[in-house]
């Protein structure tokens, strides 16, 4: 927690988006789940993000891949919460080594815990 992050987006295809922020937790401590959608659980972002971001990837300070952006916050008005949920790198690396052909370095990263991986 507290560990500075980027993300790259390009919301509703307008212009390229760097937006920068910090893990909250490595754990939503819950699925995940909208429109049809859902994750086993997710990393909490304290990030300002706009809808479009999904799929964009977030890096650490050493711009590492930390996650991909999946989804923002919104209270129940729609207004921001300057939070959004990202999935961990080493879920996106264990969805990619089960259905396509991984290179040593992504089968390293889906046999790693995202819970003991610095973002």
């Amino acid at each position: 927690p507290g560990t500075a992050l980027f993300s790259l987006g390009k919301p509703h295809a307008q212009g390229d988006t760097a937006r920068i922020g910090q893990l909250k937790s490595m754990s939503f401590g819950r699925p995940v789940s909208y429109s049809g959608f859902g994750y086993p659980d997710a990393m909490v972002l304290r990030m300002s993000t706009r809808k479009g971001e999904s799929g964009g990837p977030v890096f650490n300070q050493q711009a590492k891949l930390s996650g991909m952006m999946v989804s923002t916050l919104s209270d129940g008005k729609g207004r921001s919460l300057n939070l959004a949920h990202a999935l961990p790198a080493d879920m996106l690396a264990k969805f990619a080594c089960a259905n396509f052909s991984c290179s040593p370095a992504w089968r390293r990263l889906a046999a790693s815990s995202y819970k003991s991986c610095k973002a």
